[in-house]
């Protein structure tokens, strides 16, 4: 139940461009519970490293994971802008 839209397709682009293997698939809890690292993808977040899934770290709970931060800096590349500083500027 995976919203088919821009942001995450985006994602996947530039994950083959880079090499980097993409698979579609339902997972269950057990591969949410073992991930070495996670993001989502959306409109606002562009890519959102996920540290944490029901209160248990996801991998060693470092964000982003090295794989999500070459996404990341991959998109902010694409669009012209530092996507991750972005958001994080309305913090302040």
């Amino acid at each position: 139940y995976v919203l088919a839209g821009i942001s995450r397709q985006t994602t996947i682009e530039l994950a083959q461009e880079l090499g980097i293997e993409v698979q579609e698939a339902d997972i269950d809890l057990f591969d949410a519970y073992t991930a070495d690292e996670a993001f989502v993808t959306s409109t606002s977040f562009c890519i959102c490293p996920v540290s944490s899934f029901n209160g248990s770290p996801v991998g060693d709970a470092s964000v982003p994971g090295p794989v999500t931060d070459r996404l990341t800096r991959a998109y902010s590349g694409l669009v012209g802008i530092d996507v991750a500083a972005q958001y994080l500027s309305r913090l302040d």
